[in-house]
């Protein structure tokens, strides 16, 4: 893009910033460069939730506003919306007799809002959209990276194993390379190479930004011995590296991002989608 105009995807990444914003009753709607979008729908999910019908479940009804109860869309909740993770099974179903901040359900939910905007922004915007729906932003970006372009997928529970065994999130992660985690750098990611592999890391000088010859998996970090924050602290910590920056990767690597959706700017617990709109429209004038 070096030397292009780029009025026109500057023009298209306002618009359907402000498109998805209006949705959002929270206020928070957080863009990420020309194409990503952050929104925390968390109030809109947990009312839906108390609409809900146990016995109907199949002919629910997503309330867009609280104020109008006609204004929404008609969905199906005993089935998620779109791909999963992990696998891609077809008609999965709710149980209404557990807790109704049961994390299943409100993700269920939220795949259908999910959805519902990604046809609205298609019809009435003419861009067709990539969708990641979880509990944080970081799950939320990953996840959506497994269907494109054009898909939605929802990470499922469980999220954390109490006793023993390893959550989705976890086993999700561990595929990754560490390089590939969102708030872990370049940088970064090659001294963590260097620790496990007990050598320098192989990358590619020759790419504008380096890129690595030698994958490190998020799980061989995780699981390597003595790994921890104390670790990563002689690693990557000193002068002039960001306060708790041991502590915020280590979280990281263990799927935990406690970072909140900021809120639009016109000048914890949440479920978040992030929105990846495609630049070339469907319709183009």
């Amino acid at each position: 893009m070096l030397g292009e105009d780029l009025t026109r995807f500057r023009n298209a990444s306002k618009e359907n910033y402000n498109f998805l914003k209006a949705f959002a009753w929270s206020g928070r709607a957080e863009r990420l460069g020309f194409d990503e979008v952050f929104l925390d729908v968390s109030d809109m999910v947990d009312y839906n939730l108390e609409m809900l019908s146990p016995n109907s479940l199949q002919s629910s009804f997503f309330h867009l506003s609280r104020n109008d109860p006609t204004l929404g869309f008609d969905f199906d909740c005993s089935n998620i919306a779109g791909h999963v993770v992990p696998g891609d099974p077809i008609g999965i179903h709710t149980s209404m007799g557990r807790d109704s901040s049961n994390l299943y359900i409100r993700l269920v939910v939220g795949s259908h809002l999910a959805q519902y905007l990604r046809h609205q922004l298609e019809e009435h915007q003419g861009y067709t959209s990539t969708v990641g729906i979880s509990t944080s932003k970081l799950i939320s970006k990953l996840v959506g990276n497994v269907n494109k372009p054009k898909g939605q997928t929802t990470l499922l529970p469980p999220y954390s194993v109490p006793y023993h065994g390893e959550s989705n999130i976890n086993l999700f992660l561990d595929e990754h390379d560490i390089g590939k985690i969102p708030g872990i750098g370049f940088k970064s990611a090659q001294r963590i190479r260097d620790y496990v592999l007990a050598r320098h890391a192989a990358f590619d000088g020759g790419l504008v930004y380096g890129g690595t010859k030698e994958n490190v998996k998020v799980r061989e970090v995780r699981l390597f011995p003595s790994m921890g924050v104390e670790v990563l602290e002689k690693l990557l910590g000193g002068f002039g590296s960001p306060k708790d920056i041991a502590m915020k990767i280590w979280g990281l690597i263990n799927g935990i991002d406690t970072s909140e959706v900021a809120r639009a700017r016109e000048v914890p617990r949440q479920i978040s989608i992030v929105c990846i709109h495609h630049i070339q429209a469907v319709n183009p004038s």
